[in-house]
């Protein structure tokens, strides 16, 4: 059976991403592990004001709940209803790391801009490399990083150094930044990678319904991520995405002989 290891940077990337794909990976038989890094807990507090703000969204109809275990369980609820196994490592969102008194991340800016010098991702390589081993996957997918954010950079760059090993990894648009018009082209054309191969994912009616009731599944993510409706705007841009059918886009990266040496 073959085994399939989608990198989530946080709860709901993988499913809003490729939701569709796990969806008909999982109708197959086949096992599906979504491992979200970012799922670390980061205590009562105090947090950075950037850090209360983004919780102040989240938790609008949840108040006092904790976010992080709340976010958890949305995301176990949309996984069992792709059929993937939910799996959450330890690394902290951007939003609560910190050295010594300084916040790394701690405003909109920060979020899309470059990472942070101080920004440690040793712990996370290990946890990764230890995951990996223990699952011996098939495939691994992994963000793009379209719309640069930090979180998603620097799964990227895990995963860029896997492909350039000679890993299997396909790279998936992360949805819905891939959204924005020419948001795409930023992530295509950054080193280590010479190069790029697309390849569409068909979908299936039944594997877009799975898609979007278990994006439904993310409710405190919603109204952030769709004030203006989700399901009619995920059907759109699978349109376009597949046109004239509905699909999922991967990407495989090429590398030159020295970077792959």
């Amino acid at each position: 059976m073959p085994v399939h290891l989608y990198l989530s940077p946080h709860f709901d990337d993988a499913i809003l991403s490729c939701g569709g794909l796990i969806a008909r990976q999982s109708a197959r038989g086949e096992r599906v592990v979504i491992a979200t890094l970012c799922a670390g807990s980061p205590g009562a507090g105090p947090h950075s004001p950037f850090a209360d703000f983004q919780h102040e969204r989240w938790l609008a109809a949840h108040p006092g709940v904790d976010p992080v275990a709340l976010r958890r369980r949305e995301d176990e609820a949309a996984c069992a209803l792709a059929g993937a196994e939910a799996v959450f490592l330890d690394d902290l969102d951007c939003i609560y790391r910190r050295h010594g008194d300084q916040w790394l991340y701690a405003s909109e800016e920060a979020l899309f801009g470059p990472l942070h010098p101080l920004d440690d991702d040793g712990a996370l390589r290990a946890a990764l490399a230890r995951l990996r081993e223990a699952l011996a996957p098939d495939a691994i997918y992994a963000p793009m990083a379209v719309g640069n954010h930090v979180d998603h950079q620097r799964v990227r760059r895990l995963a860029l150094a896997w492909a350039s090993a000679g890993a299997r990894v396909d790279f998936y648009e992360d949805y819905p930044y891939v959204e924005r018009p020419g948001a795409l082209w930023p992530a295509l054309n950054q080193a280590p990678v010479t190069g790029w191969t697309r390849r569409l994912v068909p979908l299936s009616g039944a594997d877009v319904v799975t898609k979007i009731d278990a994006i439904s599944c993310y409710a405190s993510q919603l109204a952030v991520l769709f004030p203006d409706g989700m399901p009619e705007r995920v059907r759109s841009h699978l349109a376009c995405t597949g046109a004239p059918g509905l699909a999922e886009a991967l990407w495989q990266p090429q590398f030159s002989s020295e970077e792959q040496a």
